[in-house]
């Protein structure tokens, strides 16, 4: 009988959050003998959370995919869409997230973060919802910097970009691969192998291109 109870116990689903990556909304929950159920019950506070996650990583993946063609006319959506797209679903993401989850408190959500970062790190420190913030903000400042002057985005030093991209990148293998969860790290393993073949197959037509 309390087998039974927990199996038709709902189980809290783990989610993506601007503050740290996956995590549990709750207290994490997991089903007997280890297994998570991701297709239990979830409030639409959690599914709002997750799924605005999941399309900013989507449509950053889209973006990064049709990058090396930005400056030539091509198929719709152009990498400025997409860029421009998955900010603004971000935005909603870490609206949503401070909203349900941590009350517009920072305090509240520093304090998650060094829980979460103590329990996969073994080291307490928030310092990850800082590294959250500036990534908003990169991926904000670029994006208008897009809208706004072109030719000066398009023709930035190419350290910048750089740096950029890398930031950003390293900010969603952290939040997908190292602190997410199964569902979480599948996805950002996928997204790197897949951006990994996508980018090689273009150099190698171009090659072809001009021979």
């Amino acid at each position: 009988m309390k087998r039974a109870n927990l199996l038709v116990r709902p189980i809290s689903e783990t989610i993506f959050s601007a503050r740290q990556g996956v995590y549990p909304v709750a207290a994490k929950k997991l089903a007997p003998y280890g297994r998570v159920d991701y297709f239990t019950r979830m409030s639409g506070a959690d599914w709002a959370i997750r799924l605005t996650a999941f399309m900013a990583l989507a449509c950053y993946v889209g973006a990064l995919a049709k990058w090396p063609d930005r400056r030539e006319p091509g198929a719709w959506p152009s990498a400025l869409c997409l860029w421009s797209l998955g900010l603004g679903i971000f935005l909603a993401h870490f609206v949503c997230a401070f909203h349900f989850e941590h009350g517009w408190s920072h305090s509240q959500a520093l304090a998650a973060t060094a829980r979460q970062t103590a329990k996969v790190t073994g080291t307490n420190t928030g310092v990850g919802l800082y590294f959250n913030y500036a990534f908003t903000l990169v991926w904000l400042g670029d994006c208008v910097w897009w809208h706004l002057a072109k030719r000066s985005h398009e023709a930035r030093p190419a350290w910048l970009g750089g740096v950029t991209h890398g930031f950003m990148a390293f900010m969603w293998f952290n939040a997908t691969v190292v602190f997410g969860a199964p569902l979480g790290q599948s996805l950002g393993w996928a997204a790197l192998a897949g951006l990994a073949a996508w980018h090689l197959l273009g150099r190698r037509r171009n090659k072809l291109l001009k021979t």
